[in-house]
């Protein structure tokens, strides 16, 4: 690892390393030892800008979900139905193998598994389920103002509904157990339902 300019350009690229090293080996795999090895220090160094490892993978979970939630939005964001908006959405959070959404959502599977003990990612954790529930909300709000979607319950509930369709997906889907056409497909099923809107149309 080229050595940085300053100590947060060392801490960003730590940070990617960490996030690297989690996707392909999960965490048994991003000790402390692994880390070092892997950024071309030694473990005394990685310890120099992050004398508790947690604070490590806390500061690779808040770079992690505010890139994903920005990646998101600027997906959606010039998509003017809100039907379509709301199934491109859907379908970002669907873990495609080889894609962006997959390496993200293993790497928040495994930062996620830290958060009964690490009070940083609990409470990043809430934040990025905030945010994600207002996106859904105000897809689901354009909707139905608009008559495209007649919504069957409220605004909240039906993005927590959907949320947590994809939050439990993605777990056998990254598994190999479903394959991510299929939970696309009763991702978008079970939105419809709750939407009124046919988020099925023009997929095979």
């Amino acid at each position: 690892m080229a050595r940085p300019r300053n100590q947060e350009a060392r801490k960003r690229e730590l940070i990617a390393v960490t996030s690297r090293l989690l996707v392909e080996r999960g965490q048994g795999g991003a000790r402390l030892v692994d880390i070092a090895e892997a950024a071309s220090l030694t473990p005394a160094a990685v310890s120099y800008y992050y004398p508790d490892l947690a604070d490590l993978y806390a500061d690779t979970y808040e770079t992690a979900i505010a890139e994903y939630s920005t990646r998101r939005r600027r997906h959606v964001a010039d998509i003017a139905s809100p039907v379509e908006r709301l199934t491109e959405c859907i379908a970002l959070g669907v873990p495609h193998a080889g894609t962006s959404s997959h390496a993200a959502t293993v790497l928040l599977m495994e930062l996620s598994a830290l958060a009964i003990r690490q009070e940083r990612i609990v409470a990043s954790g809430a934040e990025f389920e905030a945010e994600q529930l207002d996106l859904f909300s105000e897809i689901l709000e354009s909707g139905a103002r608009s008559g495209a979607m007649h919504l069957q319950y409220d605004v909240l509930e039906t993005a927590r509904a959907i949320l947590a369709v994809e939050d439990g997906i993605a777990i056998p889907v990254v598994a190999g157990r479903l394959p991510a056409e299929d939970a696309l497909r009763v991702s978008l099923s079970v939105a419809s339902s709750l939407t009124g809107a046919n988020l099925l149309a023009g997929r095979p």
